[in-house]
């Protein structure tokens, strides 16, 4: 057990840990009234513990741990992704869309939209690999392209989803726990493996830190960013396609707007994945997700307007990319010095 303590403290995640849980204790204490006089009791039954609460905490959490995994994985490789938000958007109308069409059941559904995550995934491989435009700049154009297809397609109004299975599936909870949620969780367990316990994630870490080793050891950094990409935009699509069952409403504009691709950064980036490549996990960007909405449900308890939270969430990605910019010139420092005393 002190053992296991030892390591923990070790960790990056562990002080955003430590926030994470100084946070939700002020924010039940003050969301509960026990300030104004409500028993102690009501710190674990109302305001920010209430089960409505951590129900739409978990909702809102699944399109971000989604995203944050694919994006994570991408960001270690030493690429990047301003689509996903996209995507996801235009994903899932595409999903409501043929799921209304009577020829079409939901398994085919599922199968149609995942083939169209796929072709996202490969376009952007494409533009990277064979035109050899830097993923920031080629996932940003192609995110505009992406966003006007979302109104193309829907003729800028909201697809509605009726289809008893997909509704049911959408609305299923364990107490206050979504079942899709778990299935966002359980796909993190499983890419955390993949990272740690397999030849693939090892051949990913040294493909970002170093992509010129990498080839001169026989890998293919093209081929893994093609598996990189589409494993990204799957994800992502599916984030998108899980909150229209949760809404039971495809929308052309809701999932862009809300930006949980901006959330999924700053979680990657604080939890310790580092935006240069090469290193970082999936268990402290988790925390900080968790840490991010906690604070933004803090913010909305204390009555703090929506525009400062979006302000405010901006400032931490700054900090973080900081952060993470110092600590790489670090370790180059400590590389440059360890080689020089040899």
């Amino acid at each position: 057990m002190r053992r296991f303590l030892k390591q923990m403290v070790r960790q990056k995640a562990f002080p955003l840990l430590i926030i994470l849980i100084v946070m939700m204790i002020f924010t039940m204490v003050y969301s509960s009234g026990v300030l104004k006089g409500a028993p102690v009791s009501a710190m674990f039954t109302k305001g920010f513990m209430s089960r409505t609460n951590w129900v739409t905490n978990f909702y809102n959490l699944v399109i971000q741990i989604m995203m944050m995994v694919g994006l994570s994985c991408i960001l270690i490789s030493g690429n990047f992704d301003m689509s996903i938000s996209s995507q996801a958007t235009l994903g899932s109308l595409i999903f409501a869309i043929v799921l209304k069409q009577t020829w079409s059941s939901w398994w085919s559904t599922i199968l149609i939209t995942l083939a169209v995550a796929l072709v996202f995934g490969l376009i952007n491989t494409f533009l990277v690999n064979e035109v050899k435009l830097p993923a920031f700049i080629a996932t940003i154009g192609i995110s505009s392209v992406y966003t006007g297809l979302c109104n193309v397609v829907s003729k800028g109004d909201n697809v509605q989803i009726s289809d008893e299975a997909i509704v049911a599936f959408g609305q299923k909870t364990f107490g206050p726990v979504p079942l899709m949620f778990i299935i966002a969780i359980v796909i993190l367990i499983i890419v955390e493996y993949i990272l740690f316990k397999t030849k693939f994630g090892r051949s990913l870490y040294m493909s970002g830190s170093n992509p010129a080793a990498a080839r001169l050891c026989g890998l293919n950094p093209m081929k893994m960013r093609t598996i990189l990409f589409c494993v990204n935009s799957t994800l992502a699509v599916f984030g998108g396609v899980f909150w229209s069952c949760q809404t039971k409403m495809a929308s052309p504009t809701s999932i862009i707007s809300s930006a949980p691709n901006m959330t999924a950064t700053s979680a990657a980036v604080l939890g310790g994945v580092s935006f240069f490549g090469g290193t970082g996990e999936l268990i402290g960007p988790l925390i900080a997700v968790f840490l991010i909405n906690i604070f933004e449900n803090m913010l909305n308890i204390l009555h703090v307007s929506e525009y400062y939270v979006i302000i405010l969430q901006g400032v931490l990605l700054i900090v973080s990319l900081i952060i993470d910019y110092f600590g790489v010139k670090k370790r180059e420092a400590a590389n440059i010095a360890a080689a020089m005393a040899k």
